[in-house]
C-alpha cells in the first residue's frame, strides 16, 4: 500500500457518526456506513505546508482517507457522502483484510483493481497537477496526455454505453414479439458500434 513522507501523516481515527449524523442521508446510506465500514482513518494530508507543492484556486489540499471494510466491495454511497462533507479532494484507500484498492470521486466513483499499487509524483508544480496525476493512476490512464476532463467524460460515456448494452441484451432475451426484438437488436448493434469507435480510437 502507498506510503508517503512522515510530514504528510495525520493518522487520525474518524467516527462514522461524524458523517451520517451531520450530513442528511437516507437510512440506506446510513446502513452502508454501519454494515460495510469497519473504521475510517484520515491518513495523510497533501498540502503546501506538508509537501511544499503550491495550492491552486481549485485545490488547496488533497486528503487521503483509509476505509477499513467489512466486505470486499466498493462502498460507493459512503465515498459520495464523505466527499460531499469535506471541501477538499480525497483519495480513498479501501482495505479489506490484507487486500487493498484505491478509489476516487471525479463526477463518478472510480477504483483501481484490487492490490494494484499507484504512485504519487511530488515533482509537480502545483496540487492541481498532482491531483490529475493521481486520478489518471486510479482510472488507469496515466500515459494519456489528454485533459483529465476529456478522459473522465470518455470514461463516463463508455460506462453508460456498457450499461445500455447489457440492458438491451436482457430486454432482447425477454422480448416475445419478433418485430420488437428486431428494433431492440438494431439499437443494440448501434450502441456496440459506438462503444467500439470510442475504445478503438
Amino acid at each position: 500500500m502507498i506510503e508517503l513522507p512522515k510530514k504528510c501523516l495525520v493518522n487520525k481515527f474518524i467516527s462514522k457518526k461524524t458523517f451520517y449524523e451531520k450530513i442528511s442521508i437516507s437510512n440506506a446510506v446510513k446502513d452502508e456506513f454501519v454494515n460495510e465500514i469497519e473504521k475510517i482513518f484520515w491518513l495523510y494530508k497533501l498540502s503546501e505546508d506538508t509537501i511544499g507543492i503550491s495550492k491552486t484556486e481549485k485545490i488547496e489540499e488533497i486528503e487521503i482517507f483509509q476505509l477499513n471494510l467489512k466486505n470486499k466491495t466498493i462502498p460507493r454511497n459512503v465515498i459520495k457522502t464523505i466527499t460531499k462533507g469535506i471541501p477538499y479532494k480525497i483519495l480513498f484507500i479501501l482495505k479489506y483484510n490484507e487486500e487493498f484498492c484505491y478509489s476516487i470521486k471525479v463526477d463518478d466513483i472510480f477504483a483501481t483493481e484490487w492490490n494494484k499499487e499507484i504512485e504519487v509524483d511530488f515533482n509537480t508544480i502545483n496540487l492541481d497537477i498532482l491531483f490529475e496525476f493521481i486520478v489518471k493512476q486510479v482510472i488507469d490512464t496515466k500515459d494519456d496526455n489528454r485533459n483529465i476532463k476529456v478522459i473522465i467524460d470518455e470514461k463516463n460515456t463508455i460506462n453508460d454505453l456498457e450499461k445500455k448494452i447489457n440492458h438491451l441484451k436482457t430486454k432482447i432475451k425477454k422480448e416475445k414479439q419478433f418485430n420488437k426484438k428486431v428494433e431492440l437488436n438494431i439499437e443494440l448493434n448501434k450502441s456496440i458500434n459506438e462503444l467500439e469507435e470510442i475504445t478503438n480510437e
